[in-house]
């Protein structure tokens, strides 16, 4: 069986694992096609998925693009949408500079576009440091290329470049806080590890876990590095009535 033929039978893990430990360029065309196929069933599901949750915190209440505190994100362009035309071009550009992305996150930004679920719960029924799901565009790893040097031991440590795609849980709320959330340029694999996140799983993998475990909040789980600032808060009937009927990727 091909490789999206296994996914669409159901073995999402088994085939995102195997497709991870493959170096893409030493695959021959068929391989890259089928790995192209899983790519694109996984990201058209994640977007379903995405664009469930953000109709179900609509109806709750939620507002989209202002912080726990109040103040309103910088530039929000809302919970989901697709890059324009020249933030698509963007990606090539990265890539012709540093290196190919991995597949997983080319198709995502191709398909999904980008998302950013950072809001505020009416009455605190999502607590602080929740995490909630972003992934920001190509452009933002091209703007941080100008401050890319060769001697810059933070963003070159086991070589290549950290494309940031995300800001981490604290200046998720709002708070100075750690690194970005990034994935290492250039990826030989089809799916790549996402650096600096406190799971410490691959790009695909983390997604998995935020949208389908978490309804797009994962840092609602007691492993959560700051999990002790916020206190103990019983989520799990909200979380499970979020992630209801999600489609499995």
């Amino acid at each position: 069986m091909t490789y999206i033929e296994r996914y669409l039978a159901g073995e999402h893990e088994a085939v995102w694992h195997e497709l991870g430990g493959l170096e893409a360029q030493a695959c021959g065309p068929d391989i890259i096609a089928d790995a192209e196929a899983v790519a694109v069933a996984t990201m058209g599901r994640v977007a379903t998925n995405i664009d469930r949750l953000v109709e179900r915190l609509a109806a709750q209440g939620y507002i989209f693009g202002v912080y726990p505190g109040g103040d309103k994100v910088a530039c929000y362009r809302g919970p989901r949408g697709p890059l324009d035309p020249d933030e698509l071009v963007s990606i090539d550009a990265l890539e012709e500079q540093v290196g190919p992305a991995p597949l997983s996150l080319r198709v995502f930004w191709r398909t999904v576009g980008e998302v950013n679920l950072v809001g505020r719960a009416p009455g605190g029924w999502i607590p602080e440091y929740s995490d909630p799901l972003w992934i920001e565009g190509p452009t933002g790893g091209l703007k941080d290329l100008d401050d890319f040097y060769a001697d810059d031991e933070d963003r070159i440590e086991g070589g290549g470049f950290l494309c940031p795609i995300a800001p981490d849980l604290l200046h998720k709320d709002n708070i100075s806080g750690g690194a970005p959330y990034s994935i290492r340029l250039p990826a030989s694999g089809f799916d790549a590890p996402l650096c600096d996140e406190w799971h410490e799983t691959s790009f695909v993998a983390y997604l998995r876990i935020a949208i389908l475990d978490w309804g797009g909040f994962p840092g609602l789980a007691r492993e959560n590095p700051y999990g002790k600032w916020r206190g103990d808060h019983d989520l799990a009937g909200w979380v499970r009535g979020q992630t209801m009927g999600l489609v499995a990727f």
